[in-house]
């Protein structure tokens, strides 16, 4: 038995879910999860980090932009004029939008469009994961883990069918998943059509435009899992608007072979108007990592010396 196939039935058989957190730094983007509503851009406060559900304590409390979890990229005040943000927002909570319950002041994660002309990048933002997010497991040592992330989604891109000027064919709201070294491997989002924008995703071999109209009105779920150890995935999509879930991806290659499970980068569209409507929503974050149990590992390890031993008698 060699070395390597000691190590896969280490990892196979010492796999255990050890967490499951729907309500860690990222969450429902609640006062209770660390984030403000309109208008207090993340990156200019400890979004995420204070507050009962992300585990840390703590207050509110004015930053540097940019020296916390959230960070501009591109837009967002003061590196963009104001009306270009990333904030929490009432009126976008996912359960008040679809199904109507709790309160149109709870929040939901609202990123507008750039608002700095029609050929001007994206407003982009990254978000560090940490620990909380993934049930105290660090994202450091997620290199040989299965990570499952879940979140809910709306987005809209403003091209010539809402007299916008999102060119057609325009990849945007696109979230992406990287690593501690900004490798991408795997991106979803929606493309601009005339007739309706279609849902976008990595399919393992190319940047795949589906079928799938996007959710403009109401949010729908993305479900994905990331095999850091073998570098593939597998995605799922729920519509909310006819209850209908899409097995889309399984078992395919990132677009890049990635270390860990560690960062999020979003990022919209160009723009020029203030409209909420055309840009990005994001709600209701859940995570969950499987990693190798060391009791598990040692139990193998124990028994791979053994065997070892015993064929190194035989000769």
């Amino acid at each position: 038995m060699n070395r390597s196939t000691l190590l896969s039935l280490g990892f196979v058989a010492g796999i255990a879910a050890v967490s499951s957190n729907a309500h860690a730094w990222l969450g429902g983007f609640e006062p209770n999860d660390g984030y403000k509503d309109f208008y207090n851009p993340t990156q200019g406060y400890n979004a995420g980090h204070y507050g009962p559900n992300s585990g840390y304590g703590g207050a509110y409390a004015v930053i540097t932009p940019n020296t916390d979890f959230w960070k501009a990229v591109y837009g967002g005040a003061p590196n963009a004029n104001g009306y270009s943000y990333c904030t929490g927002h009432f009126g976008t909570d996912r359960l008040y939008v679809n199904n109507g319950l709790g309160s149109s002041a709870n929040l939901g994660l609202q990123l507008t469009t750039c608002q700095d002309g029609w050929a001007n990048p994206a407003l982009e933002y990254t978000y560090t994961i940490d620990a909380p997010d993934l049930g105290g497991v660090s994202p450091a040592s997620t290199g040989g883990s299965i990570v499952d992330m879940s979140y809910w989604y709306r987005g809209a891109l403003n091209g010539a069918d809402s007299f916008g000027g999102v060119a057609e064919g325009y990849f945007g709201d696109a979230v992406e998943v990287r690593d501690s070294a900004s490798n991408v491997g795997f991106k979803i989002g929606i493309t601009q059509r005339a007739t309706g924008d279609k849902l976008t995703y990595w399919n393992g071999s190319s940047l795949f435009e589906s079928t799938i109209a996007a959710p403009e009105w109401k949010y729908d779920r993305i479900d994905l899992t990331v095999d850091v150890a073998n570098d593939t995935f597998s995605l799922n999509y729920f519509q909310f608007s006819t209850s209908t879930l899409f097995p889309l991806v399984l078992n395919q290659p990132l677009m890049a072979a990635m270390n860990d499970f560690s960062q999020l980068d979003l990022r919209t569209s160009p723009g020029t108007g203030n409209d909420k409507h055309f840009g990005m929503n994001l709600d209701d974050f859940s995570f969950k990592v499987a990693v190798p149990e060391p009791s598990s590992i040692g139990a193998i390890t124990v028994a791979a010396a053994a065997l070892l031993m015993r064929r190194r008698r035989r000769a």
